[in-house]
């Protein structure tokens, strides 16, 4: 299971320097589009469907992966810190699989718009013509990625539950009762 993890964590890095290179990618294109209309009165064809389509679903889909690897989803411990090794590790396992139930399942919708879109050749037309089935796999694939990535994890935390012994009153301070 650590390789799937270590291998998803390189491709989490991978997909993230993607999404790093649209955002370069969109605010040049954007630039030029608005130094292109002020200064030249022309401005670049279709920016506004390409940076919709195809820009801003790479920049919000692409780094979900590695988001997930790196633990930088938001979390609300209120009753966390207050539990044992053990319990930790339980309720870590339910919220993996919970989010990855989640994250499969958002990932099988979209497959299923996505591969609409591709048997229609679905394109919008602006100035110009801009293709936009192909950013609608973005979403299945981070998506489908991380479920991966939470079900391997929340395998991780059920045998940490199971491997971790009990804590005894001694472990944990004097009895509160």
């Amino acid at each position: 299971m650590q390789h799937i993890d270590i291998f998803l964590g390189r491709l989490g890095r991978l997909l993230a320097l993607a999404a790093s290179l649209c955002l370069v990618v969109m605010m040049l294109q954007i630039c030029l589009d608005v130094g292109g209309r002020y200064l030249f009165g022309a401005p670049m064809p279709s920016t506004l469907e390409i940076v919709s389509d195809w820009w801003m679903p790479a920049l919000i889909f692409l780094p979900l992966l590695n988001v997930e690897w790196r633990n930088e989803n938001i979390a609300v411990d209120l009753f966390y810190q207050s539990r044992g090794a053990r319990a930790q590790a339980v309720m870590d396992a339910v919220a993996y699989v919970c989010f990855g139930v989640f994250m499969a399942l958002i990932a099988y919708a979209g497959f299923e718009q996505a591969m609409r879109a591709f048997r229609q050749g679905e394109f919008i037309v602006g100035m110009i013509p801009v293709i936009t089935w192909p950013p609608r796999f973005f979403l299945p694939v981070a998506g489908g990625l991380t479920a991966l990535l939470c079900f391997v994890r929340a395998l991780g935390a059920l045998a940490r539950a199971a491997s971790t012994q009990a804590p005894t009153r001694d472990d944990q301070g004097p009895y509160r009762g």
